[in-house]
């Protein structure tokens, strides 16, 4: 029976993509019976949860707080036990900052070795260390990139290889030297995230009266890479271009979220709903609205893009990275230059205004269904066994971008 170990930072009770990650590989794999699923977490205290008989959650409680409910792994001692305890072919690293260097120490306790693999969850270079040096002086950012790209290589030089989830993603890292790739696109579950799902309560109140309001929604983290500042920009302008006035739905939480509290004081039909825990309330959210924005040109798959097409919504995506590649893909919507609110908001109208939501719902959820979570991790076990023979027989993974076919 494999063995699969994930471990990741980048967890939290109310996280977006990675916690979705990791719960799906969870049900999916713990359905099989060739496959036991441990996930390391960062937890307050250290505990064992037996999800199922071949699903584990390993809580570290040697772990310290990091923003919001994130907390990080930043010792081995814990995940080393984990390691001797579970003895795993494969260790999967999701998260870049902390524990690449850690999980190459617990590796090392256990014959045979486990085979090593990233996963690229997090734009860390842009994200990260990007971001952080532009908020010392705009000029200072290029130089932020370029050192998380050198960190990247340093972390991520031992492995085996890494997964990324989108073309835009892996043709970015090979041209930042990072080599051994393996194309896994993620999933969206079709049985939740369905325009079946479509609730005409939640639908008149939003429109408030007006059965011809376009309904947009933001279902996001609040904070500036995901693009609040510039669709709350954007919005400014469709007050005065589109009648009747758009409504606007913020889902979710962040650091921004006074910007968001703000605007649902202010206009009438903006409407902040909160964290919305249970997936079956994000999905009758995504499918009682017409239009989602997806503007951060960080994201390394877009998960919430793919839920919205697999909900029958037209896309607003920037035009860098992940969403704006699934919004090609399938014709589901529309790009547009990143942080640009005058296009964005053009885009927007133009959708309204045309009317074919229809059309590109029928688009955006037949692709959708060709994005399975099954596929996902089917996939992933593949290449795992791939890379672990290749480790035990003492052949390095060969450089490239594989998957791709």
């Amino acid at each position: 029976m494999l063995t699969v170990l994930d471990v990741n930072n980048f967890w939290s009770p109310t996280g977006g993509g990675v916690r979705r990650y990791e719960l799906e590989k969870a049900r999916v794999l713990g359905a099989r019976d060739d496959v036991r699923f441990v996930f390391a977490l960062p937890g307050k205290t250290t505990k064992r949860e037996q999800i199922s008989e071949n699903v584990v959650f390993e809580h570290i409680g040697d772990s310290v707080p990091s923003r919001g409910q994130y907390r990080n792994i930043v010792i081995s001692r814990g995940l080393r036990r984990v390691v001797e305890r579970h003895r795993p072919d494969v260790i999967e690293c999701g998260s870049p900052i902390f524990l690449p260097p850690l999980v190459r120490l617990a590796a090392a306790a256990i014959d045979p070795a486990p085979a090593l693999v990233g996963f690229w969850h997090a734009d860390f270079p842009r994200t990260y260390t990007g971001l952080g040096m532009r908020l010392l002086h705009p000029a200072l950012e290029p130089y932020g990139e370029q050192f998380g790209w050198w960190w990247m290589r340093r972390a991520f030089r031992r492995f085996d290889a890494i997964f990324v989830a989108s073309r835009w993603v892996g043709r970015n890292l090979q041209r930042n030297g990072l080599e051994r790739l393996y194309y896994t696109p993620l999933g969206v579950d079709t049985d939740t995230f369905s325009p079946q799902r479509r609730d005409p309560e939640l639908v008149a109140r939003f429109r408030g009266g007006a059965s011809d309001r376009a309904i947009l929604l933001f279902p996001h983290r609040f904070s500036e890479e995901k693009g609040l500042r510039n669709l709350l920009s954007a919005y400014a302008i469709l007050r005065e271009r589109v009648s009747p006035v758009p409504a606007l739905v913020f889902a979710g939480t962040g650091p921004e979220q006074d910007l968001v509290e703000q605007a649902a004081r202010e206009h009438d039909h903006v409407h902040f709903v909160g964290y919305l825990d249970s997936r079956e309330q994000l999905a009758a959210h995504f499918a009682s609205c017409d239009i989602c924005p997806c503007l951060s040109k960080f994201e390394t798959f877009g998960l919430s893009t793919a839920e919205a097409l697999a909900s029958g919504l037209s896309v607003v995506a920037a035009n860098e990275g992940c969403a704006g590649e699934l919004v090609e893909d399938c014709e589901g919507g529309l790009t547009v230059p990143y942080n640009d609110a005058p296009a964005l908001a053009e885009a927007i109208a133009s959708l309204i205004e045309d009317g074919q939501f229809e059309a590109r719902a029928q688009r955006g959820v037949a692709y959708a269904k060709q994005l399975s979570w099954d596929a996902t991790f089917e996939r992933e076990l593949r290449f795992y066994r791939e890379i672990i023979e290749r480790k035990r027989g003492g052949l390095p993974v060969e450089t490239g971008f594989h998957g791709l076919g």
